[in-house]
């Protein structure tokens, strides 16, 4: 199912781009103007209200200052990866496969993910952040051997009319019992769907924030 994207999300894909085209030495507004004013597939549309125009100034704002940020050097952009899910010391498996993309490969053998917010971090997505991370250096550790070096949240902090777009990062280090964790979990996921155990009743909490809850049978029970 595939909904249109708020504000937030929009925006998001379009700094993304410009992202892609800054670390492959492209114009990175041409990156973002695409993924605005672009010929766009199903769900990938604003939802109504939305202003590119808005966002494009946005961008540009973001853009126009980037250099300043942190640098990285990199190596992959925008690496697609389709791994088996191996526990690393075990070698158990399961009957599923891992796909993903990773914003950034830099030649340190850092992983870095981009990210957009209206504000500074406030640990709120930590949790995930994590969590994503350790996907990674699964999938990184399936592919070259070995574990990145870090993980690096690179927020991009989009400001507004009383301050200026800034940059916020924030590195993790991930070892073996990361990944491990990360494979048990996927174990605990994959069963359950297997198992049909996936149909719990959701709770206020998860509703207020799933974005499919309007068509949703369980969401009114």
């Amino acid at each position: 199912m595939k909904t249109k994207k708020s504000e937030g999300m929009f925006f998001g894909s379009a700094v993304h781009a410009g992202l892609e085209n800054y670390y492959k030495k492209k114009d990175p507004m041409k990156g973002v103007d695409n993924s605005l004013f672009g010929k766009k597939e199903k769900g990938e549309e604003p939802r109504e209200g939305v202003d590119p125009y808005k966002l494009h100034q946005d961008a540009k704002k973001i853009f126009q200052i980037y250099d300043k940020a942190p640098h990285f050097k990199p190596l992959f952009v925008e690496y697609w990866f389709e791994v088996p899910m191996i526990h690393p010391t075990t070698k158990e498996t399961l009957p599923v496969l891992f796909r993903g993309k990773i914003d950034l490969i830099t030649a340190n053998c850092w992983v870095v993910d981009h990210k957009t917010a209206k504000g500074a971090s406030n640990g709120f997505f930590e949790a995930k952040n994590i969590l994503q991370g350790n996907g990674y250096a699964f999938a990184y550790h399936s592919i070259f051997g070995e574990l990145p070096k870090k993980f690096i949240v690179n927020t991009i902090i989009r400001g507004n009319t009383k301050r200026p777009p800034s940059f916020e990062q924030k590195p993790y280090v991930q070892d073996l019992d990361d990944i491990c964790s990360f494979f048990d979990e996927c174990k605990r996921v994959s069963n359950a769907i297997i198992k049909k155990e996936t149909r719990d009743c959701p709770n206020q909490k998860h509703c207020r924030w799933c974005q499919f809850k309007s068509v949703c049978p369980f969401a009114s029970k």
